[in-house]
């Protein structure tokens, strides 16, 4: 390989980051994280406000009887429980907005990092993605043997099928719920790694391959 082909690959690499958890996958998994426990929170509001709207609807049952009855101490006993249930009613209604505008706000943050997530696998997949090109550009000027060029082309098949594998899953990983996220971005992450490797293959099967002796 000439030293500008080189130079090129040794750029592409060091712009590809290792499969550890870089800053903007650990946003995009927190992100999805926190949308789940919010609108887990949201639930919880739902049910406690229906409990307290039942509690009040019973109170007022039993209000309405005591009053058909003419029951003087029983009435006043409901008219109290009613407005401490109507208290609870308005307090949970509160409640539930507010965890509805939190939900929103935690959706709304959570398409932020899961994007900026995807546009980072895209750019690093652009990456390696114009690097089949360069190999094949290269090749035809190294002279090996039969051997070594089939070789060579059985790399580049895997190579390839590793770049549609990886890309398909960003696509998808694009529209993916919070629920499946940190999954899905895991799977995602190690297509990109077997990727990493059949660009690594690709390339030692260019360079390394048996060449022919000049005769």
């Amino acid at each position: 390989m000439n030293r500008l082909g080189k130079l090129f690959v040794a750029a592409a690499i060091v712009m590809v980051p290792v499969g550890c958890k870089n800053k903007v996958r650990k946003e995009a998994d927190k992100a999805a994280e926190n949308l789940k426990d919010q609108k887990d929170d949201l639930r919880d509001e739902s049910k406690e406000l229906r409990e307290a709207q039942k509690d009040k609807a019973e109170d007022e049952r039993d209000l309405a009887k005591a009053r058909a009855n003419d029951s003087d101490l029983k009435r006043k006993i409901n008219e109290a429980e009613v407005k401490h249930d109507t208290k609870d009613v308005v307090d949970e209604t509160k409640d539930l907005s507010k965890e509805a505008v939190d939900v929103a706000k935690a959706k709304q943050t959570f398409d932020y990092r899961r994007q900026e997530r995807v546009n980072q696998l895209h750019a690093l997949h652009a990456v390696i993605a114009s690097q089949p090109m360069l190999i094949n550009a290269i090749s035809p000027l190294t002279p090996l043997t039969d051997k070594a060029r089939n070789d060579l082309s059985e790399k580049m098949q895997v190579f390839q099928m590793r770049l549609d594998e990886a890309g398909n899953l960003i696509q998808q990983l694009q529209v993916v719920h919070e629920d499946n996220f940190e999954n899905r971005d895991d799977a995602t992450n190690k297509a990109m790694d077997r990727l990493k490797d059949a660009r690594s293959d690709a390339w030692k099967a260019l360079n390394d391959g048996d060449r022919i002796e000049p005769s």
